[in-house]
Parts: C-alpha cells; structure tokens; sequence
C-alpha cells in the first residue's frame, strides 16, 4: 500500500491531540503552535485520507465517523511508534548518539557547566546539545522531536505522551540593587521607593509575577521589561528599579556579574516548580536518571550557593523528591 501523500505521525499527533483537547485553540496552546497550524495540519490529514474528520458544524466540534475510526487506529500507530523509537534508541544499552536538551534562561549560566561535566560522565552521548530560551518554545521542540529532555516551569499539565519529572520549587522574592536602604515590609511601599523592572510577559517568571500583582491588586507603572534574567539583574544592580524574581534568576544576575540581593516577599507568597519534561516512553531510564543528576548538582552545587547568599529562604527553594507524573488531560 502507498502511504498518502502528507500523512505522517506528526500530522496524527496533531489529529490525536485535537480529539484529547475538544477544540483547536486548545490543541494548539498544549502543543505550543498556532491555531492556524493546527488547522492546517487537520485539513492536510483530511485530504490524505479522503475524509473529512472534523465536522465543523457543530460545536463544540464532533469527529466524524471517518474522524473515530482514525482516531482509534492512530492511537495504536502512535504508540507502536514510539515503542519502535524506544527499542532502537535502548538497542544494546549503547550511549546515546544525541542528547538535546533545553532549559529556562533562568538556569542557564548556574546550571550548564555542571551539567555538561556529570551528562558527559554519566550518560556519555556522543553528542551534546543544549539550548536556552522560552518555555513555549522548548515544548514546542519537545513534541516536534527537535530535542529530547526540557527544563521548564509547569508548562505541561495538559500535555498528551509527556512525562513530568518534578525537580525543585522555588519562592518568588524581590531582587534589590545590592545597596537599597529602603522600605522592604510592603510591595506597595517598595514600589513607591523603585519602580518595577519587569521580565518580558512571554517570560515563565514574568507571567508568574503579573499573576501575582493581579492577585493582590497592584498595578504597577509599565517602564521597562526584560526578557533575561541577566537583563533584568543588569538594570536592578544599576539602580534603576526593583524586580520580582525567584532565587535562581538571582544567582543568574550575580554569576553575570551584577550586584544585586535578594529579600523575600512581603505578604502573600507565590512559587513555581521546575520539572523535567520527556516524550514518554522513547528513552527508558534515561529520563528518570536524568532527573536524578540534575536533583544531584542542584543539591551539590545550586542550593548552596542560593542559601549563602539568601540564609532566610528557608522553605523557599526545596528539590523535589522523584515522582514520575503523566501530565493531567492525556491519554486516558
């Protein structure tokens, strides 16, 4: 048999998540595309099969009868896929000839140099591969095979075939020019002192701090976003304003060379978790022991670094003992 022209597993995928999602504005915020992408990749399935599988007339939109019989047999393909994927990948036991890994900028200068040193060691790829940015992206990737671990913050609760390796949680606190001798007891009266710098609104930190702000109904002057935790660190330790932060973007200021500190944050307290995100199935262990090493050099490396410089964190910054988690709104 032929396989028809623009059909492929990443097409089914689409397809499959879409059903999962019940519309494609969601499908495409858990896949990290545009809903115009997603569109386009269901109408190129519908005109490889000959079908339509979607019927557009209703809502919330309904699969066809075409659409359930697809959705069914591609369940199977999928999963009979990635069990291939994982099987050639394990062959033997032998070193990965790859390994690709994204993670926050918030991580990057603290994490990366212990990173490389204990995955060369210890899972020996033949190759490295690391790269820095945006979790929306990095998911993106993740899904589309483009890389093959990420470290993000709970960006994946609603993805289908991703496994969430729980790392380490951590407090937002208020990142300081390292000589502010002002008021600290009150945001509102910190912000009366320095205005707020702010990370970029596609930022997972800035998105967490303006949640925040609007939870407790402060509204601050907009002046100035970055999208680095480097960035922002710079414009802080020159005095220029103030910053929401956590503990991590902190040490990524101070490892850049700027002198900023750190106090916690008055009233009511918020966090985010870092996890390790993995397509399920395709690399075994591997995931799992790569969430070990990385809880490894947090423990050995990161956290004393953060509890010299912020001895009051306390609780503030905890690793995550291991659990494996299929993420909510998957493959039931």
């Amino acid at each position: 048999m032929m396989w028809p022209k623009g059909l492929d597993l990443r097409s089914l995928g689409v397809f499959l998540e879409t059903t999962r999602a019940g519309n494609m504005a969601e499908a495409a915020r858990r896949l990290g595309m545009t809903q115009p992408a997603v569109s386009q990749y269901i109408s190129k399935t519908e005109e490889a099969v000959g079908a339509p599988l979607l019927d557009r007339r209703l809502r919330p939109t309904r699969l066809t009868p075409a659409g359930e019989v697809l959705r069914d047999r591609a369940e199977a393909l999928l999963s009979s896929a990635e069990q291939a994927l994982a099987a050639v990948r394990d062959v033997g036991e032998q070193p990965l000839p790859e390994l690709r890994i994204a993670l926050p900028n918030s991580l990057a200068a603290t994490l990366t140099p212990h990173l490389y040193d204990r995955v060369s060691k210890e899972l020996d790829p033949g190759n490295f591969s690391l790269r820095v940015g945006q979790a929306l992206d990095h998911v993106r990737a993740l899904m589309e095979r483009e890389v093959d671990f990420v470290i993000a913050s709970d960006p994946a609760e609603n993805l289908g075939g991703i496994d969430m390796l729980p790392l380490f949680r951590e407090d937002l606190l208020l990142m300081l020019p390292s000589d502010y001798d002002g008021p600290a007891d009150s945001l509102s009266a910190v912000m009366d002192y320095l205005p707020l710098i702010r990370f970029a609104g596609h930022n997972v930190v800035g998105q967490l701090a303006e949640r925040h702000l609007r939870r407790i109904r402060l509204s601050p002057p907009r002046i100035a976003e970055f999208d680095t935790a480097q960035g922002v660190a710079g414009v802080v330790a020159a005095g220029h304003g103030f910053a929401l932060a956590t503990p991590m973007c902190v040490l990524e200021g101070q490892a850049a060379g700027h002198p900023v500190t750190a106090v916690p944050m008055p009233g009511p307290g918020v966090s985010r978790t870092l996890n390790l995100l993995a397509r399920r199935r395709e690399l075994g262990p591997r995931a799992a022991i790569f969430a070990a090493l990385c809880r490894g050099i947090i423990a050995e490396h990161v956290e004393p670094a953060i509890r010299r410089s912020m001895p009051w964190l306390g609780d503030g910054f905890q690793i995550l003992e291991y659990e494996t988690t299929e993420t909510k709104g998957g493959v039931q």
